[in-house]
């Protein structure tokens, strides 16, 4: 537990010595004993209890259990000197120990260093609490063993009224100057510039004291407090000390002999005024302890109050922050030297008010701002610009705050602390400047910019995202992902999201539906990594590519199909024939392949010119688009040549009848610009049952059928079933 000050621990380190601890409780037993014993056994003012109490507090614990057993050897030596019984040696011995060691344990373990000026009244107020109820433990015991071995005894009540009362008293009186005594040490007797007052002080209270005990006819007890009083108001807990020490030992001296006012009691047994003398001694440590403890503790405040004000003035003096102390009146009471180096003035020149060294776009608010203040208390920082001594302007961030005005008891003041912010101001101005042109560069890209954070939070979003998810910046920022796109696209861009959150770099397109169109959109997901290298967000680009999805759509058809006939061309063509071969081989299904000829089509544009013959190609197109299958597949391969590809037939005579549809939709006239025009077509047909033709080979077969329907006189079909590479067997009708 806390321990006495190191001076008063030095100067009295003896008393803690077992043996010495030992030999002050003896004398004070003497004492008490040779001086103070009432009949039966009992003393009225019991001094060693207090005095090993005051012991104990102020000493290590460590030394306690020694100190215990000196004090109640020597405790039992006295009194068995002094001729008690043995119980009397032993129980009263124990319990005259016992109390003394429970006040110092509440004293030590509720208080701590019992030394401490700031704990004296705590300290005073558990001193009187833990001896009345130590010495009511003690004075129990000490009943029951004088009352339970001696007979002839007083009764119980009485024992224990007459211990309880001198050792209470003899506790708070003493272990409070032995506590007094240790923790003053040297300082006991006072500074040596104040050691004749102190003097002085206690010999008139010793005079007062004894000339008031002297006699008998007056009750002139008051006249001894009045010095008391000055011992503690001059001298405080020195004065106390030595003021109670004597006042104690003259009036329990002249009282036991028969002197003093508390004779002058009419019929007064011997109990009435050792009585009176416990309530004199009581009331002198009444008045003169808590004036000692008030003004010690006082003393105290102010040092530390001192000390926190130099303690400041140094920190607010040195420091680099601007520190000002402001009046109810507004007159600044103190500025630190750094306004010097924050704004170039000296201290001299910003004491008085001068609002004219505030921008003037700030005066308003920073008067409104210390108004507030002062109304509520409320502690409050505001930026304002102060005008420095070369021109410019310094931007200030003070933290301001209403303190109590200690000094006159006035209207509260106001501290404040400022700093010098204006590289941040410019850098906050820089970023916001920067966030400007972000946002003009982003609302200006063909594409949506955005970004969330790992919790899938929006926080940026550009203005291009109204047109594409619906929802303007100001609407995105602080929503999450689902809530904007909706559970059925969110499900199919959360992998990429989790992908994108591991650290990956994500792209992908995606279509989605707005406004009744459908729309084509590539995002690419970026990780956005901090220091550390974890990923805290993710930054998203859409372009909307849907323009390019049609123009590629348009380059397919481009490059697909004829664009005159709207037929596939001989690109798609030969694809599609390698496929339907590749099926044809697996599924061992027969195929067919007609090639198709307009008749005398070369007259047609040698006579009509190409755009008549154009439009006569366009219009046959049509006509053999309307003759085929769903499944069939046709197309131009240049020229006024067309072939037709049949899949899944199962005899020659199925794509002959394709064949005879086609002969008889060219029956009809063809007008084009007017002209009426007659145009027949010979088919050659190639039937495959086989499962190793090639394409070439296939087609080759199919233009030799052509020329035989040619030579049987056009506008007919001719049929090759290939049975055998070397063998083929030829059949048509006109």
């Amino acid at each position: 537990m806390k321990t006495a000050p190191a001076d008063a621990g030095s100067q009295l380190a003896s008393i803690a010595k077992p043996f010495a601890v030992g030999a002050l409780i003896a004398l004070c037993c003497w004492l008490s004993i040779h001086y103070m014993r009432q009949p039966r056994g009992l003393s009225s003012l019991w001094i060693a209890s207090g005095v090993l109490a005051g012991v104990l507090a102020t000493s290590p614990r460590s030394k306690w259990r020694a100190c215990l057993l000196a004090a109640f050897a020597g405790n039992m030596i006295v009194r068995a000197i002094n001729g008690d019984a043995w119980y009397s040696v032993l129980g009263l011995g124990f319990a005259s120990t016992l109390d003394a060691f429970l006040v110092a344990f509440a004293l030590t373990q509720y208080v701590g260093d019992v030394t401490d000026p700031a704990k004296a009244k705590l300290a005073a107020r558990l001193v009187l609490g833990s001896a009345v109820a130590a010495c009511a433990v003690s004075g129990v015991i000490v009943a029951a063993v004088l009352t339970g071995f001696d007979p002839t005894s007083s009764s119980c009540e009485l024992v224990f009224a007459k211990w309880f009362t001198s050792h209470t008293l003899g506790m708070v009186v003493f272990s409070t100057l032995t506590v007094i005594a240790r923790a003053q040490g040297k300082r006991l007797l006072g500074r040596p510039e104040r050691r004749l007052s102190l003097a002085l002080s206690v010999a008139l209270t010793a005079i007062t004291c004894m000339a008031v005990f002297s006699q008998s006819r007056y009750p002139l007890l008051f006249l001894v407090y009045l010095p008391l009083l000055l011992n503690a108001l001059l001298h405080r807990f020195p004065g106390v000390f030595f003021g109670v020490t004597l006042v104690t030992a003259i009036t329990t001296v002249d009282t036991i002999s028969g002197h003093g006012p508390f004779q002058l009691i009419p019929n007064a047994g011997p109990t009435e005024p050792i009585l009176l003398l416990q309530l004199f001694i009581a009331g002198a440590c009444v008045v003169t302890l808590p004036v000692a403890v008030v003004l010690t503790e006082r003393r105290f405040l102010e040092k530390r109050l001192r000390e926190g004000e130099r303690r400041y003035r140094m920190l607010a003096d040195y420091s680099r922050d601007l520190v000002v102390r402001i009046g109810a009146d507004g007159r600044r009471l103190y500025v630190s030297p750094s306004a010097k180096d924050l704004l170039g003035w000296d201290v001299s020149e910003l004491i008085e008010p001068r609002t004219d060294l505030l921008h003037p776009d700030d005066v308003a608010p920073v008067k409104q701002a210390l108004d507030a203040l002062y109304a509520t208390g409320v502690s409050s920082t505001f930026t304002y610009r102060a005008r420095h001594k070369h021109g410019h302007y310094v931007w200030i961030e003070a933290s301001a705050r209403r303190v109590p005005n200690i000094e006159s008891g006035g209207r509260p003041e106001i501290i404040y602390s400022g700093r010098d912010i204006t590289h941040r101001v410019e850098a906050e101005r820089a970023l916001a400047e920067n966030q400007r042109r972000l946002h003009a560069i982003t609302d200006n890209l063909p594409a949506f910019v955005l970004h969330f954070d790992v919790n899938e939070i929006y926080t940026f979003a550009n203005a291009p995202t109204y047109s594409g998810l619906g929802f303007g910046p100001s609407e995105i920022v602080g929503r999450s992902v689902r809530d904007i796109v909706g559970d059925r696209i969110y499900a199919e861009i959360k992998p990429q999201v989790d992908r994108a959150l591991r650290g990956e770099r994500v792209s992908f397109e995606i279509e989605r539906d707005f406004s009744g169109q459908v729309f084509h959109y590539q995002s690419t997901y970026v990780p956005e990594v901090d220091s550390d290298g974890n990923v805290v967000g993710i930054f998203v680009m859409s372009s909307d590519i849907s323009q390019l999805k049609r123009t590629e759509h348009e380059l397919m058809l481009l490059a697909r199909f004829d664009g005159l006939s709207g037929l596939a061309n001989r690109f798609h063509f030969n694809e599609s024939a390698t496929m339907a071969l590749a099926r044809h081989r697996r599924s061992a299904r027969s195929l067919a392949l007609l090639y198709v000829d307009i008749d005398y089509f070369k007259r047609i544009n040698d006579n009509h010119g190409h755009a008549v013959g154009d439009g006569v190609l366009a219009e046959f197109a049509q006509r053999l688009k309307g003759c085929l299958r769903v499944t069939d597949f046709a197309a131009r391969l240049g020229g006024d040549e067309f072939v037709v590809l049949v899949e899944d037939v199962d005899a020659p005579e199925e794509p002959e009848i394709i064949a005879r549809k086609i002969i008889v939709a060219m029956e009809l006239p063809i007008v084009v610009e007017g002209i009426e025009l007659h145009a027949t077509a010979s088919i050659g047909i190639a039937f495959c049952s086989r499962n190793t033709i090639s394409r070439d080979a296939l087609l080759h077969i199919a233009d030799e059928a052509l020329y035989a329907a040619k030579a049987a006189g056009r506008n007919c079909y001719r049929t090759a079933i290939v049975q055998d590479p070397d063998l083929r067997a030829l059949s048509g009708v006109s």
